[in-house]
């Protein structure tokens, strides 16, 4: 296969932007390194004709300056198959969401065992927290003055 015409990046203020055929490539700046060696970038593609075939690497890959120009290079070559990639970040996507889910459950089965040990269920908490939410800031602080032993203000 002959060897493809090099894509040309415009600085477009904080992206780089790039055509090839009925493809739009963006690379963008992540923003999360402050030595200017270390930055990292996100790249987006974008088809003329066909939204699906469209994606962002935000989240799934990151790349030096160089390694994302060289992935905008491959895909435009037809070396990367943008529905392969799409299909690969969804079950990375998939995923991270089962292992999000995991680390909740796991810290709502400690929540839970918190407040049954004061004989409190999920439900009286949120009772109470509306109960407490109704007193309003004075109320709250007199509360507090209360279980410092300050007692009930004078008067009443």
């Amino acid at each position: 296969m002959a060897k493809q015409k090099e894509i040309k990046f415009r600085d477009r203020s904080y992206v780089l932007e790039g055509r090839r055929g009925n493809l739009t490539f963006a690379i963008y700046n992540d923003n999360t390194k402050e030595a200017l060696e270390e930055q990292t970038y996100y790249v987006v593609v974008r088809h003329k004709e066909i939204e699906s075939l469209g994606f962002n690497t935000a989240g799934y890959r990151r790349f030096t300056l160089d390694a994302a120009k060289e992935f905008c290079q491959k895909i435009a070559a037809g070396e990367i198959d943008p529905e392969d990639l799409l299909a690969e970040f969804a079950a990375e996507g998939m995923a991270k969401e089962q292992a999000a889910v995991r680390d909740v459950t796991e810290r709502a089965k400690k929540f839970h065992a918190r407040l049954d040990a004061k004989g409190l269920k999920y439900t009286d908490l949120l009772e109470l927290e509306v109960l407490a939410h109704s007193l309003g800031g004075m109320g709250h602080n007199i509360l507090l003055g209360y279980e410092r032993g300050e007692g009930w203000p004078s008067g009443t």
